[in-house]
């Protein structure tokens, strides 16, 4: 989304950053404080599977054991227990249930800890008999008698799993870190758990939504976006309205002036008049315009319909055709199929290995799936074609930074070199320095961050991201909550429609314990995200917060502390998407 990161990648490490609220692919999850790591260690599912070890060992013997009358009726249950560890460990999960089933009536009213136990223990025999409808049942009886009953907790997390529950999971899953502590949750694996339950959800999320979601123009911010990454002088003409006989062709030639005016709102109704006149001169560029306006609104079905018909006309020329590879391209990869997008950039350079655009978003894709080396490949490429395009200069100094981070870290000096060299070469462009913000503040420099945010916003002011940008800072550099709330609704007011801003300010009412607030936000931005990695980290990161909201209030705990938060900067950078 436009804004969290302005290259389609994060500037965080992810293998460490901290999100609020959703954990993406392979990073960590914050829920309003409750963090859930990613964790090397044995997975909780290998463990939850264990034979039952509560308070009795199994006894030697494997047979029944009689009850004895002059036994007390606690020792008459505890008898029964152990008969029914001896049964699991036979693997007789039937008997172990009959067993611990009577052991359960045997306990007095005054044990509720020991009936719980086994309730839990029948659970565990119900899991390795597949039958996880039951292990749910009986781990909820164990916890209507022992509310903070981990192993029930994490067993009952994973059986919703199996069944496809994945909020009630995650709601479970919730419960045990909070319940447990980040440092014990997160050596156990629960955390990689929870993290990875939340992707299966969002995931899920996502595709039912973008199936089912009304296409809407996004904030004017996204849109800009978008045209700049591509060179519009395959869509300029020459000609005036009142040199064209065709109304069609007329509407294209206003539609050029809107888009130099950036009146976007207009655009869309404009093409679709246009293209019912049946244009003759300008008709497939109507069709890739209307295409790339249909992607930006999360209309994948008819920006593709729209991008084949210009790639299957025999009428049309070289440079449209490449445009529509390219946008094409850039569906199937917003829809995460970034194979089927990558044979579309991978046309395109075929098509005319001199011209720029497919370098740059081939490059994109190579950037999102941490391909650094072929990304600098394809940027270095394309400056070479056009070294006066900013776009590929910032995306080559952010692969050079990603490639210092994670891989050279004696390249971080010639990075800071190459942004001031690029600061003085594209001083008119506020991208250049919200890219020099941005690494200024992956690397602490907040100060100095802010400057570049704040020179940003100076060139276009219209762009609320870098205000966003200026509002974490605030809140990492001086742990001030209320000046970033401040500066966040401010952005919000000036562009309702800016996911970015609704999800940092659905972050900072997380922090101040505003849950209604927060999901209020986050229910916003899914109405304006338009690829499903958006989709699935927003919905995965609304579901996190529910989740959290209830198990505070359901069993008396409280989420992390800011003061526990150890990378909270990286928690603030922009999510994946």
């Amino acid at each position: 989304m436009v804004g969290s990161k302005l290259y389609n990648v994060d500037l965080t490490d992810t293998k460490t950053k901290i999100v609020l609220g959703v954990a993406a692919a392979g990073t960590a999850l914050a829920l309003g404080g409750a963090i859930y790591y990613m964790s090397s260690g044995e997975s909780s599912e290998e463990k939850s599977a264990e034979t039952p070890t509560e308070e009795t060992d199994a006894p030697k013997s494997v047979e029944k054991v009689e009850e004895e009358p002059e036994l007390t009726a606690l020792e008459q249950a505890d008898k029964r227990k152990g008969a029914g560890n001896a049964f699991f460990k036979k693997s007789e999960f039937d008997d172990a249930i009959a067993c611990y089933l009577e052991a359960i009536d045997l306990y007095p009213e005054a044990n509720p800890v020991e009936k719980s136990h086994c309730y839990q223990n029948m659970a565990a025999a119900s899991e390795k008999l597949g039958k996880y409808e039951e292990v749910v049942k009986y781990c909820s009886l164990a916890l209507d008698l022992n509310q903070k009953y981990i192993k029930a907790i994490q067993r009952r997390a994973t059986a919703y799993e199996k069944l496809n529950k994945y909020e009630s999971s995650i709601k479970d899953w919730t419960a045990v870190c909070l319940i447990e502590g980040p440092e014990k949750s997160m050596k156990a694996g629960y955390m990689a758990t929870s993290d990875r339950v939340l992707k299966a959800y969002g995931d899920e999320q996502a595709k039912k939504l973008m199936l089912s979601r009304k296409p809407r123009l996004p904030s004017h911010t996204v849109i800009k976006s978008a045209l700049d990454n591509i060179h519009m002088r395959d869509f300029h003409s020459t000609a005036t309205p009142e040199s064209l006989d065709n109304t069609g062709d007329k509407l294209y030639i206003e539609i050029l002036a809107d888009l130099e005016k950036r009146d976007y709102d207009v655009v869309p109704s404009k093409l679709d008049k246009a293209l019912k006149e049946e244009p003759v001169k300008f008709l497939n560029q109507l069709r890739c315009l209307r295409g790339i306006f249909s992607w930006v609104m999360a209309d994948h079905k008819t920006a593709i319909q729209n991008f084949d018909a210009v790639i299957m006309d025999p009428k049309s020329y070289m440079r449209l055709k490449i445009q529509a590879h390219i946008h094409r391209g850039e569906v199937y990869q917003a829809k995460g199929d970034k194979l089927r997008a990558l044979a579309d950039y991978n046309t395109a350079v075929q098509t005319d290995e001199d011209h720029p655009d497919p370098y740059l978003h081939r490059a994109q894709c190579y950037l999102s799936i941490e391909d650094l080396a072929n990304a600098i490949k394809d940027l270095e490429k394309c400056i070479e074609l056009d070294d006066e395009f900013p776009a590929p200069w910032t995306q080559l100094v952010y692969g050079q930074y990603q490639m210092a981070r994670t891989m050279t870290p004696s390249l971080l000096d010639q990075v800071f070199k190459n942004l001031g060299k690029m600061v003085e070469r594209f001083a008119h462009v506020s991208d250049v320095f919200a890219l020099y913000g941005q690494v200024l503040q992956d690397q602490r420099q907040f100060s100095a961050a802010e400057e570049k945010f704040l020179e940003a916003q100076r060139l276009e002011p219209g762009n609320v991201t870098y205000k966003a940008h200026v509002a974490t800072l605030k809140m990492m550099a001086e742990n001030n909550f209320d000046s970033a709330l401040v500066l966040l609704n401010e952005a919000h007011e000036a562009d309702p429609k800016c996911d970015f801003v609704l999800e940092n300010l659905g972050m900072i009412y997380i922090q101040k314990q505003m849950y209604p607030e927060a999901l209020e936000c986050f229910k916003k931005a899914l109405e304006l995200v338009k690829t499903e990695a958006e989709a699935a980290h927003l919905s995965a990161l609304y579901v996190g917060i529910q989740c959290q909201w209830e198990v505070c209030d359901e069993y008396n705990v409280k989420p992390v502390s800011m003061a526990d938060l150890q990378d909270f900067s990286q928690m603030m950078t922009a999510p994946q998407g």
